[in-house]
């Protein structure tokens, strides 16, 4: 099976389920996470998850630690990738992983990672640059508008969604309507903080963490004017499908339908 999960950012480190749940797909005390921290501008950030990882009983964890391209495919950095069962990429600004990874014999193997199982996850900037063609940059509202995103490519590990993240808290549903508009047969998943949308073999979709997920279908859309819409004007669409799933739901991509967890009610 393969598996990305896209982390919405803002991880509780004192109740760590995203996180427990990253290191349990990846082996649990067998896993061997190897961390890469180049979208930080922080110092510490490999050291932290490498705390954060051996707290949660991981077996390893390793970061890459280079910052300029010309050091990216050691062999010791390829070796930790070829035995690793789960890669973590943090979060910071996406750009700085694209450059850095994009067309080098690393990016190579982290493909060949996932194909052979090995989870890929990633929160904020990290999960953003899993899809073929990711948000790199945008404005807030609640509203689509010409050009409130920037697409540029990704890792690629899917084509078949586009994750956008700190979703409710930051406001980012215009961006990511505006991003289904533009090609609607991408899905979009909004992930809020301290969530994961968990997405297994390019086709299901569950959710982790104390918020939730918002998916936008637009392979229903019956018009939209996002073409002719000039100078941030706000663009008008017809038709999408929106779902707001919680921890424990599941969706389909290949039924576009979402199963919702039957909850007891409590007893006074």
């Amino acid at each position: 099976m393969k598996t990305l999960m896209a982390m919405g950012g803002a991880l509780n480190s004192k109740k760590p389920e995203v996180l427990r749940e990253f290191v349990r797909r990846a082996g649990g005390r067998a896993a061997r996470i190897v961390i890469l921290p180049q979208a930080s501008s922080l110092a510490d950030t490999g050291p932290g998850y490498i705390t954060q990882f051996l707290a949660l009983e991981a077996q390893s964890a390793t970061a890459l630690e280079f910052y300029r391209r010309d050091e990216a495919g050691a062999q010791p950095q390829i070796q930790s990738l070829r035995e690793a069962t789960g890669v973590f990429i943090a979060g910071g600004n996406q750009m700085r992983l694209s450059i850095l990874y994009g067309g080098t014999a690393l990016e190579t193997e982290l493909h060949a990672a996932y194909q052979r199982g090995c989870v890929i996850g990633g929160t904020s900037a990290g999960a953003a640059i899993l899809s073929k063609t990711m948000i790199a940059y945008g404005k807030t509202g609640p509203t689509p508008r010409e050009r409130i995103a920037q697409f540029i490519p990704g890792f690629g590990f899917t084509d078949k969604f586009v994750f956008d993240m700190h979703f409710r808290q930051r406001d980012r549903l215009g961006r990511l309507i505006y991003a289904v508009a533009t090609c609607p047969a991408v899905l979009g998943v909004g992930v809020d903080e301290d969530t994961a949308a968990i997405v297994e073999d390019d086709t299901t979709i569950s959710v982790c963490g104390s918020g939730g997920i918002t998916i936008i279908d637009g392979s229903q859309i019956a018009n939209t004017d996002v073409a002719e819409v000039e100078k941030g004007g706000p663009v008008a669409v017809s038709g999408l499908t929106i779902h707001v799933l919680t921890k424990d739901c599941c969706y389909s991509r290949e039924t576009r339908a979402a199963l919702l967890p039957e909850k007891a009610l409590l007893s006074e």
